[in-house]
């Protein structure tokens, strides 16, 4: 990752029109989008979203540069962005229109499966977990920056149709951000993103061991009994 301070060539109010100008001629010429426009300053108001924004924001924190993908969103220049499972595509106003393909590198499957272990018998719907109201150890696992849903930037595969050599380019962030525009309005994107079922967070089956041996001695104790090998 580079730490780039770049600034658009073009002025934002420019970027904007030439956005606007796209899209209606795009549109006009049958061709089906799904612009993202957030000209809020939060950009999130939703547990989801709110989380994937304050994880983008330590990753800034870190030095990934963000900001210019920020300015494009505010902007209208996000005429196009699509989830689906491990990935993100996306067309980009700027000086010029850019494809972006962003790809999420898949949970391994230990990590995944330690993941459904913890948060076993923890949910209580599906609901609730869209909602973010499920108890706080479950949602700080989930949204935690090694082991949790919220993807690092080690995690991306970033590829924009820009001669830009940051990485990521503004096109890239801008997609990134829209894309926690949209897991705000609707969190099963997150999870459609990171290609986990919902519903096998929610499964209730207690870990067994691997003899499958109960404790004698502990039932004993219990109970007050002695129980004869068998």
């Amino acid at each position: 990752m580079c730490n780039c301070d770049e600034t658009p060539r073009m002025s934002v109010a420019a970027l904007a029109k030439l956005a606007a100008e796209r899209l209606a001629a795009m549109r006009a010429e049958g061709v089906e989008l799904h612009p993202v426009i957030n000209a809020s300053r939060k950009l999130a108001s939703h547990f989801w979203g709110s989380a994937w924004m304050k994880h983008l924001a330590q990753c800034e924190a870190g030095g990934l540069c963000l900001a210019p993908g920020r300015s494009l969103l505010r902007h209208g220049c996000v005429l196009d962005l699509r989830i689906t499972r491990g990935c993100i595509c996306a067309l980009v106003s700027a000086d010029n229109l850019y494809e972006v393909n962003l790809n999420i590198v898949p949970f391994e499957e230990e990590r995944l499966a330690d993941l459904k272990t913890n948060c076993a018998g923890c949910i209580d719907s599906l609901v609730s977990l869209m909602e973010g109201r499920v108890d706080s150890s479950v949602l700080q696992l989930l949204c935690d920056p090694e082991i949790g849903l919220l993807p690092n930037p080690a995690d991306w595969c970033m590829r924009c149709s820009c001669p830009d050599w940051c990485e990521p380019c503004a096109h890239a962030a801008a997609a990134i951000y829209a894309a926690g525009c949209l897991i705000d309005a609707d969190p099963s994107l997150l999870f459609t993103l990171r290609c986990v079922d919902p519903a096998e967070l929610m499964k209730t089956e207690a870990p067994t061991t691997d003899s499958g041996e109960f404790d004698k001695d502990a039932l004993s104790a219990t109970f007050g009994i002695e129980l004869d090998d068998i």
